[in-house]
């Protein structure tokens, strides 16, 4: 137990100036110090607090467990922290609660007992901790989603593979298009990613000067993470067969990319197409591959989105209407 002898003007002096809030009561609870940051802190003047019982800063719910803690800590003074692994809380003059920390001290003024509490806000630190729980569990919940994503590729490749080799170059390929797309959304702290961005990335690999193969326009647009990944497995599987069989493949050969927002349908629908030009005469494929299921299924799996596959002679055609809260940041 520290012993002072110490009148309360040499207390109000000591505290006044400390960072943290500062308050003292006598054995029986009454305050008879506050410094200026508890003032602050809690929105009362020293005048409503000085006499007053410290219970009018504890939420009532907690009150009369705070009396029995109180009493127990007169019987036994001694510096320790207050809560042991509960959640604290105080009352502003308002009615606002906000949490604290508390650290007690006995503190011996002349003859008299007083208990000396050392209050901290830690809204700020409580906010923190809650912004990084959500962010762990989106972290958790988003990585899941890419191991399922991943596995479905995996699968879905090892399926149509003739051989390992095969299995590996198709398998490696979508990967870094995944990747192409989390580099997009971690410049955005994973909020999005804008389609123009995203076709760039996507394309770029498959060409030397993708601003004379590639025509893309379209106005400013943000995709949702998901969204933004699944599209952009869409544009590289789109850019793959584009250099197997389609215009990728010819010196002459194009690609027009239009991306848009119907503004008189309610609700809003966004529209997004792929058109091939001055490629090889297209022949409908005579099977359905991996990349046709990611066209059509694998892009969004939302309600009320349509997705189309054309194979007319002069190029290949794939498009996307879907409603705009599916895909879109607003």
């Amino acid at each position: 137990m520290l012993n002072y002898d110490q009148t309360d003007q040499d207390l109000r002096l000591l505290f006044e100036a400390a960072p943290n809030g500062m308050i003292a009561t006598d054995q029986g609870g009454v305050i008879t110090f506050a410094n200026a940051q508890i003032v602050k802190m809690f929105g009362y003047s020293r005048t409503e607090l000085i006499g007053r019982s410290i219970e009018i800063l504890i939420p009532e719910r907690f009150r009369s467990a705070h009396t029995a803690m109180r009493s127990a800590f007169t019987k036994r003074p001694e510096t320790r922290a207050m809560g042991g692994g509960r959640d604290l809380f105080g009352l502003r003059k308002d009615g606002t609660e906000f949490p604290v920390e508390v650290g007690l001290n006995p503190f011996r003024s002349g003859d008299r007992l007083l208990v000396v509490g050392c209050i901290i806000d830690i809204s700020e630190r409580k906010r923190h901790e809650e912004h990084m729980r959500i962010v762990m569990n989106e972290l958790s919940h988003r990585s899941k989603n890419l191991l399922m994503v991943v596995l479905s590729i995996a699968n879905q490749t090892v399926r149509r593979a003739t051989s390992f080799s095969e299995f590996q170059q198709h398998f490696e390929a979508r990967l870094l298009a995944i990747s192409r797309c989390h580099d997009l959304l971690v410049e955005k702290g994973w909020t999005g990613a804008s389609i123009e961005a995203l076709v760039s990335a996507q394309l770029r690999p498959f060409m030397d000067d993708p601003a004379a193969r590639i025509d893309a326009a379209g106005p400013p647009i943000m995709l949702k993470p998901e969204a933004a990944q699944n599209i952009g497995l869409a544009l590289h599987e789109l850019a793959t067969n584009a250099m197997k069989y389609g215009a990728l493949s010819s010196p002459a050969g194009q690609i027009v990319i239009r991306w848009d927002i119907d503004e008189l349908c309610s609700p809003k629908r966004f529209r997004m197409s792929w058109q091939e030009r001055g490629g090889p005469p297209v022949e409908p494929p005579t099977h359905e591959g991996f990349g046709h299921k990611l066209l059509t299924h694998f892009i969004t799996g939302a309600l009320d989105t349509e997705v189309r596959l054309a194979f007319p002679p002069e190029g290949f055609a794939w498009s996307i209407d879907c409603q705009e809260q599916l895909l879109l940041l607003r």
